[in-house]
């Protein structure tokens, strides 16, 4: 007792030193304040590059002044905001240093524009208050976590792992990180390297880890790491030591992984390659693991994050908790009281994702947690020294004024679809490249005559869309592209296209054999010619860009060949459980309009003979 008492007292008056000696946080440039006196603990200080191509020769600066506890504190938090727009409370505790980083999710992103305004903003307020720079952070891991829709990577981590080429791996993280950065999100919460144990874990249900080997794992995961920094956004690793054995979600379950150490041995192998890469960021998860430490899970573990992962593994970069909110929930305990044991286990900076509210009660306890010895200052000034030190490397936004490069709608006839009484369906495409990624298309569609009206796409960054077009209405499409800078195009056109239908019963349409005409309202046009035997055809020459053969699908209906300007292109087989009418069975498109003949030969398949030709639709540019 008498030995925690003088510990405690040498608390308060090095505290109080700290706190006369910087009444106000000093004058600061962001990203000038790693190195130096700042760096002289030792304690894993470093910039970005350091972290990935080794130490750095000791650089001479002048002394800086000390930080208050109540910077100590707020860089240690990285908490949630609401809505799309920072509040004035929130911007507030920014300029004051009260804060470190935010975390940003889908809620928070609506357009390219607005997240771009939005971490503008954010970082505007760490600058007003000179306040070192924030990290500004998402999940975009790819697959079911991917919080900008428009960012990469286009590749799930179990798709990469199916390649097993780290080439891919660092090509998609290097465009997840650079399209980042675009918007302003210099952190990314990713790569995984969680290794699944078999098809139970809850990661691999989420499609969120990259192999069942170790190995593969962790050149992936590593590769990613590397591609994302080189893209410009800090890489952060998750989660140590692995939650690859877990069956359940451990932000919403109290989780505990009982494995031993050798079972877990494999889950670090991901980490030990990336920090022998000086990999800057590592978040711990929010399991248990008796084999390391029975009663604190890994984000509140001294054992683990100090121990095993800096001592024994040899990691100098900066760590991270997983949230603690929803954990917390879970536990039946306040974040406060997680945030408190994290920051005393030596834990780099705290994740908070619940109200704004609640993540400033969690800086309050902390700061007077702080102020009264319970959190060691040297592990206070160690952690601070880190995160600056990462800070020191966060990159600006990608000065980018340069529009997407946008590509003309174009029009196809699709197949399979049903041709209505007076409209056909038409798919339409259209594309942009931008090197800060597209992050949403606008579609508009005109009439011969009529105005422009804006279209319903499935998705902002949608890039085709069917719709079914009037037959004899001449018509036109225009798109414009905006980039995840916000830079917008302006608009490209598509041709003028008009969608026709020729019946059967026309003269341009030729036919050999025998065929039969059938009557029904269902049929294009009241008729419909089918033929049985093997040999019979029909041939229609058009003009157009695209062409489609309406027939009917039925339990009677066999097969037929189709030839496109005298090639076979395809056969097609018309049966089907149930009947449907008009169906535009196949369909062919060509770059540039032209003159073709698309021929129909059927095939008289054995006890289903039945072909029928209902009518063909093309589109025509007049």
């Amino acid at each position: 007792m008498r030995g925690r008492q003088a510990f405690r007292l040498v608390a308060i008056v090095v505290l109080a030193g700290l706190v006369l000696g910087c009444a106000s946080p000093p004058p600061q440039a962001p990203g000038s304040i790693a190195g130096g006196a700042l760096r002289s603990s030792g304690e894993g200080a470093g910039t970005l590059a350091e972290y990935r191509s080794g130490p750095m020769p000791a650089v001479t600066q002048p002394a800086v002044t000390q930080p208050a506890v109540a910077q100590l504190v707020g860089q240690k938090l990285m908490v949630a905001m609401s809505g799309a727009t920072p509040d004035s409370d929130l911007l507030g505790r920014i300029r004051r240093g009260e804060i470190g980083g935010v975390i940003l999710f889908g809620s928070n992103i609506t357009s390219a524009s607005a997240l771009r305004a939005l971490t503008t903003k954010l970082q505007s307020a760490a600058a007003a208050g000179r306040q070192p720079p924030l990290l500004i952070a998402t999940d975009q891991e790819g697959s079911s976590v991917k919080r900008v829709a428009w960012a990469p990577p286009g590749l799930s981590p179990l798709q990469v792992g199916s390649l097993g080429s780290t080439s891919t791996a660092t090509a998609q993280g290097r465009a997840t990180g650079f399209v980042l950065l675009c918007g302003g999100i210099n952190n990314d919460l990713a790569p995984v390297a969680d290794v699944p144990s078999s098809t139970i874990s809850f990661m691999y249900q989420q499609g969120r880890t990259w192999s069942f080997d170790a190995s593969l794992t962790a050149r992936l995961s590593d590769a990613f790491a590397s591609g994302l920094e080189s893209g410009g956004d800090i890489p952060t690793m998750k989660h140590f030591p692995g939650i690859g054995l877990a069956t359940r979600n451990t932000d919403t379950d109290v989780v505990t992984i009982t494995a031993s150490e050798s079972s877990l041995a494999p889950g670090l192998l991901p980490y030990e390659k990336a920090i022998s890469n000086h990999l800057p960021m590592i978040m711990l998860s929010n399991a248990t693991y008796p084999a390391y430490d029975p009663d604190n899970a890994a984000g509140w573990s001294p054992a683990i994050s100090v121990g095993l992962l800096r001592n024994t593994l040899g990691f100098s970069g900066v760590t991270i908790t997983d949230s603690l909110s929803g954990t917390a929930a879970a536990r039946g305990v306040s974040a406060d009281s997680l945030a408190l044991r994290a920051a005393q286990a030596g834990t780099d900076m705290i994740m908070l994702t619940g109200s704004e509210a609640a993540t400033k009660s969690t800086y309050a306890a902390l700061l007077v947690a702080a102020q009264d010895g319970r959190i060691p200052p040297a592990t206070l000034k160690a952690s601070y020294d880190r995160i600056l030190a990462l800070k020191a490397s966060v990159s600006n936004p990608v000065p980018d004024t340069t529009a997407p490069v946008v590509r003309a709608p174009v029009s196809r006839l699709d197949a399979p679809a049903t041709v209505g009484s007076t409209s056909t369906p038409v798919r339409t495409s259209w594309s942009a490249t931008d090197s800060c990624g597209v992050s949403g298309y606008t579609l508009e569609r005109k009439i011969l005559g009529g105005a422009w009206a804006t279209q319903s796409l499935p998705g902002t960054t949608a890039a085709s869309t069917r719709q079914a077009l009037r037959l004899g209405a001449t018509q036109r499409y225009g798109v414009r592209a905006v980039d995840g800078a916000g830079n917008r195009s302006g608009w490209v056109y598509g041709p003028y296209l008009e969608p026709l239908v020729t019946q059967q019963s026309s003269a341009s349409v030729k036919f050999g054999g025998r065929w039969r005409t059938a009557y029904s309202r269902g049929y294009s046009g009241g008729t419909t010619r089918y033929a049985t035997a093997a040999g019979a055809w029909a041939s229609y020459t058009f003009t157009g860009t695209s062409v489609g053969w309406v027939t009917e699908l039925g339990p009677t209906r066999g097969s037929a060949k189709v030839y496109i300007d005298g090639i076979h292109t395809a056969t097609v087989n018309l049966h089907s459980p149930a009947p449907i009418m008009r169906r535009i069975a196949y369909a062919f498109t060509w770059t540039h309009q032209g003159i073709h003949t698309i021929r129909i030969v059927a095939l008289g398949t054995a006890g289903d003979p039945r072909v029928d030709v209902d009518a063909f639709v093309r589109l025509y540019r007049p």
